[in-house]
């Protein structure tokens, strides 16, 4: 990954956090946890952790995927590209993984 790439990505995954903090208003803890950009920036995957049960993990994905053209629209304020990013998100479950294969190790002894 270049440095340009790299930048653009911290300072997307910035803005994204504060764009979704100031502009929805969910009833669960939502965080961005990783964003994940094309070479040719012109792609981004934004990974989103949501503390809650599977129907508001859904509910918070379809609200940002149905709202991702808004969001796209406050990117020019955090950055300054010749052409903004798709961009899609997805629930991060990392945390949940972990807890799975650390259960699963726990039984084993």
């Amino acid at each position: 990954m270049s440095i340009r790439s790299d930048k653009v990505r911290l300072t997307l995954k910035k803005a994204v956090s504060e764009i979704i903090k100031v502009e929805h208003n969910f009833d669960v803890l939502v965080s961005v946890s990783d964003l994940d950009i094309s070479p040719d920036l012109g792609n981004v995957k934004i990974y989103i952790s949501v503390l809650g049960d599977i129907s508001s993990k859904n509910e918070v994905i379809e609200e940002l995927n149905g709202n991702s053209t808004n969001i796209k629209n406050y990117f020019p304020k955090y950055v300054k590209l010749r052409k903004m990013p798709s961009i899609n998100f997805f629930i991060d479950e990392t945390i949940e993984n972990a807890e799975k294969m650390q259960k699963i190790l726990d039984n084993l002894n």
